[in-house]
């Protein structure tokens, strides 16, 4: 198996994520589930995560894995201007919305009604509350580290670093799952 192969199958074991989630973003989107990921100074966690997150994140991680190279960066030659300017943007949009999670003054980890919504092989909501209660620093603390890995993405996509930008899309998913694991 080449070097290419390996990564190629690394990044493909990432993407098989994104896809559920986006999956399970459409079916919450076409029976009506997805309440407001923010009211006033309250953030609803899963609100945020199914609709700005997984947006943002997938959109990263598609053309990370689209404009691979043969060391695991991204393809200067697969790189136009308008991949640079969507690689920037959707880190951009990650950060705001990490930025949100770290400073909202109450974290609810879903919004009234959808406490009791589970999705297969998920933490409840309420498990994930009593995460959030037990620890809410840690949770502001592990968003901030996503807001600081999304604006590095943004600093190499707009400098047009191939290599690095490549690197941090496919260390995003270990910044995620950071998280995931406690909350």
């Amino acid at each position: 198996m080449t070097a290419r192969e390996k990564t190629m199958r690394k990044y493909a074991m990432l993407a098989v994520p994104a896809v559920l989630a986006g999956s399970m973003l459409a079916g919450s989107l076409l029976i009506g589930s997805v309440a407001q990921a923010n009211e006033g100074d309250v953030l609803y966690v899963r609100g945020a995560m199914q609709q700005e997150v997984n947006a943002a994140t997938n959109a990263l991680w598609d053309i990370g894995n689209n404009a691979m190279s043969d060391t695991g960066g991204l393809d200067p030659a697969q790189m136009d201007d308008a991949k640079w300017a969507r690689l920037a943007d959707a880190a951009a949009a990650l950060k705001l919305e990490a930025e949100k999670m770290a400073t909202a003054g109450t974290i609810k980890a879903a919004a009234p009604g959808q406490e009791k919504v589970e999705e297969p092989g998920a933490y409840s909501m309420e498990d994930v509350q009593s995460y959030i209660d037990a620890d809410p620093q840690s949770f502001r603390d592990l968003a901030t580290g996503l807001a600081k890995h999304a604006q590095s993405i943004s600093d190499a996509a707009k400098s047009r670093d191939a290599e690095a930008a490549g690197l941090l899309v496919g260390e995003l998913d270990q910044v995620c799952e950071a998280c995931h694991a406690k909350y």
